[in-house]
């Protein structure tokens, strides 16, 4: 899904205001005309001029650049595509994970708005079987704890390439959201914020039927190599994410849906919530819950 950049005006990474409101461009995954940002983290820690991009006067940035990260799957060795752009040589690092069955190309607007300033690099990234990045053999599935694994390794390569002092503003859309959650178990000290775009810490057995049942009816009214071929994501990512081994990460599941908290449990960095009014996963309920489940951060 494609923010407008006037959401992204006045996020700093650190700096971002209680509440932003602005038009959202053409979206899949939230209906709504307005979109609100809510933060959530240890005032301790909140350094308002610290956490601000400099502008990129008078310095080069560089414009995304496709990369390919090879990554050991088994026997055989696959391709994970990723774009990155900006001062390639920052420490502040904004790693944007895409929703179930987008691309990288959701975050286009966003490599061009931070080639602006020079202390920061943009990277976003395709999901094994979506856009550029290889599919997994016929004899695998695709499912969550794949997705995970492939990020960590190229957030440890990336670090590796970057200044010792590097941290990770994680953006993800949706299920992007989950694996940056569940990310902070692993990782939690090199991520300084988080921000889940149409994500909260629970989603309903309501709402994930709803999702399905839509996905089954655009599937009925188009064969499945054709849907496949017009989201550009491999045709077995559309049947196996229908799968119920796809979800394979520990959750806690009750009466009202699926629980991520516990992921969440011992990460202290900064939480932010972008949501729709109309959004049928995050809600404002889940939303009011979420906050509810952070009682030792503060709201800013």
């Amino acid at each position: 899904m494609n923010l407008t950049f006037n959401i992204f005006r006045r996020f700093r990474f650190n700096r971002i205001d209680q509440k932003i409101s602005a038009p959202l461009e053409k979206s899949e995954s939230v209906n709504s005309s307005k979109i609100a940002m809510d933060v959530m983290g240890p005032s301790s820690e909140i350094d308002f001029q610290k956490g601000v991009p400099q502008s990129n006067t008078g310095s080069s940035a560089t414009p995304p650049e496709n990369r390919y990260l090879n990554i050991a799957d088994g026997v055989v060795n696959r391709k994970l595509a990723y774009a990155i752009s900006g001062n390639l040589q920052a420490a502040k690092v904004l790693l944007c994970l895409p929703g179930l069955l987008e691309t990288r190309g959701s975050f286009l607007n966003l490599h061009a708005y931070f080639l602006n300033f020079s202390d920061c690099k943009v990277i976003s990234v395709d999901l094994p079987g979506r856009g550029d990045s290889e599919s997994i053999t016929e004899s695998d599935n695709y499912k969550m704890s794949l997705y995970l694994s492939d990020i960590k390794y190229l957030m440890k390569v990336i670090l590796d390439d970057s200044p010792a002092t590097s941290t990770f503003t994680v953006l993800g859309t949706s299920m992007g959201g989950v694996l940056a959650m569940y990310l902070t178990k692993s990782l939690g000290k090199k991520i300084s914020e988080i921000i889940l775009n149409d994500i909260a810490l629970t989603v309903n057995w309501t709402a994930l039927y709803s999702l399905y049942k839509s996905m089954k009816n655009e599937i009925g009214f188009k064969e499945i190599k054709d849907l496949a071929q017009d989201l550009r994501v491999d045709a077995k990512v559309i049947t196996d994410v229908q799968l119920p081994g796809h979800f394979d990460l520990s959750y806690k599941a009750d009466v009202w849906g699926m629980n991520f908290h516990e992921a969440m449990d011992d990460y202290r960095g900064r939480v932010a919530l972008i949501y729709g009014s109309d959004s049928k996963i995050c809600t404002r309920q889940r939303v009011s819950s979420t906050k509810g489940r952070l009682p030792s951060f503060n709201y800013i």
